[in-house]
């Protein structure tokens, strides 16, 4: 059974999950309102927490018919996709 209130320093956990360094992956926590604790200069992450905002993510790709939601994701789409036929002269 997996230990569900492990917590683990989180630059190890950085470095297990693929991350570039312990601040980008602070900050992806913090995004992801995944819960820090800090310990003096030692910042402690549980895996279970981690894993459940990784599986939000996927659910909410997967829930997505590729339409645009916003007006913004609506501009970038099309931004994108006139970058993607490249530049006509």
């Amino acid at each position: 059974m997996k230990d569900t209130q492990r917590w683990v320093l989180l630059v190890h956990e950085a470095r297990a999950r693929g991350f570039r360094n312990a601040l980008a992956f602070r900050r992806w926590c913090r995004r992801r309102k995944v819960p820090i604790r800090a310990d003096g200069k030692f910042q402690w992450v549980r895996p279970a927490e981690v894993d459940a905002a990784v599986s939000r993510l996927a659910a909410g790709a997967e829930a997505s018919d590729g339409t645009p939601t916003t007006a913004d994701e609506a501009v970038a789409s099309t931004v994108a996709a006139l970058m993607a036929k490249g530049r006509v002269r």
